[in-house]
């Protein structure tokens, strides 16, 4: 079911596998950035969340504001949601692929995270693959 769309993101949760799918499609304004990774957040706490897919494939890198926002206060919250692990789709911009690690540096000592180069793949490991306790 899909519960968040827009331009440039879109937020889905797989009932079957409580996994909760976001894939961000194009750029946006910080407000929007902010915004979005707040909803996706909420969307989880909600859902009881216990897997994730960060597909940010197309997502271009974000301003140094933004990501010392995401990188502290975002996941600062983002470890306190019920998430037992993340699949993290690799961006095509290498940019967007460091800031992606420097954010993710942050949940490795709370939440299982493994990177992957494409959708099945991080699904599969997700639904396959049992949590490390």
């Amino acid at each position: 079911m899909v519960y968040f769309q827009t331009d440039y993101l879109q937020v889905e949760h797989h009932e079957a596998y409580n996994v909760l799918i976001t894939q961000w499609y194009s750029n946006c304004s910080s407000l929007q950035y902010r915004q979005a990774l707040i909803n996706i957040a909420r969307i989880a706490r909600e859902l009881q969340v216990e897997f994730a897919v960060m597909d940010r494939r197309l997502l271009q890198p974000v301003s140094e504001e933004d990501l010392h926002w995401t990188c502290t206060i975002f996941a600062k919250a983002y470890t306190k949601l019920p998430l037992k692990k993340v699949a993290v789709i690799h961006p095509f911009h290498p940019e967007t692929e460091l800031q992606q690690q420097q954010f993710y540096k942050q949940l490795e000592s709370y939440i299982e995270t493994r990177s992957f180069s494409d959708l099945t793949s991080a699904y599969d490991w997700l639904t396959t693959v049992p949590p490390v306790k």
